[in-house]
């Protein structure tokens, strides 16, 4: 039987979530596949057409959505044993200097309180033995020109899921897996580099984490190179 069985990932639609989908499928996993855009979602259960494959339309922007998004899921397949949160909403690219509060809080949302929001909403719900990974980015440690911004959500989110970890007593386990690398997905397929992971190879490295999280202790992990792939840090 493959541990982790029946998956539930949010932000199944983005470069990242597709590679995570397709290489579950892959794995024997049954999915549940969830965003926003109903069309988009379409498009994924024609490309895989799989029985273990069910999409659902729903978000993690309030802790309503994300419990109304749980309820559903849990029906496909008779309950969910691990999440993936691959939730990265793009931003317009521009100094630190030049943009405002308002700018600044709504890339929060999006980007950080989302992923406060599924663990908030689905390790309690998660068996003790679940799981609930957490995407982010390599940027929490170096600044891209006219992503400064991008660099101060990933730092937060990587102290979150450092907090939150260390807070809870038992209970489901809780990662973040740290992308340091560009993503060669569907939108970045014309100008990818040779070196950029691809979606399907972060997915199988996700796939590796749900079979094994025992050599995967976290609760920060990091995917630098195709090299790692279904490796843990300390092998590679």
């Amino acid at each position: 039987m493959v541990k982790h069985g029946r998956l539930l990932v949010i932000g199944a639609t983005g470069d990242v979530g597709l590679g995570i989908v397709s290489a579950a499928l892959a794995s024997g996993r049954s999915v549940v596949a969830a965003g926003r855009s109903a069309d988009k979602l379409d498009e994924l259960a024609a490309s895989e057409a799989s029985e273990r494959l069910a999409v659902i339309v729903g978000d993690i922007a309030t802790e309503a959505g994300a419990t109304a998004l749980w309820e559903e899921a849990v029906t496909k397949f008779g309950g969910i044993d691990a999440v993936v949160v691959a939730v990265n909403a793009p931003a317009r690219l521009q100094p630190l200097m030049e943009m405002d509060v308002d700018e600044l809080s709504a890339i929060a949302a999006a980007n950080l309180f989302t992923h406060f929001i599924a663990a908030k909403t689905f390790l309690p719900r998660l068996s003790d033995d679940g799981l609930c990974i957490g995407i982010g980015g390599g940027t929490a440690d170096f600044i891209v020109p006219k992503m400064t911004f991008i660099s101060m959500m990933q730092a937060a989110l990587r102290m979150m899921y450092r907090g939150i970890a260390r807070e809870r007593k038992g209970g489901a386990e809780l990662r973040e897996l740290m992308i340091v690398s560009m993503v060669n997905g569907r939108s970045k397929r014309e100008r990818a580099q040779p070196e950029w992971l691809t979606e399907i190879e972060v997915g199988r490295h996700v796939c590796a984490i749900l079979d094994r999280p025992d050599e995967f202790p976290g609760p920060i992990l990091k995917l630098t190179a195709r090299e790692q792939v279904g490796r843990s840090e300390r092998e590679v």
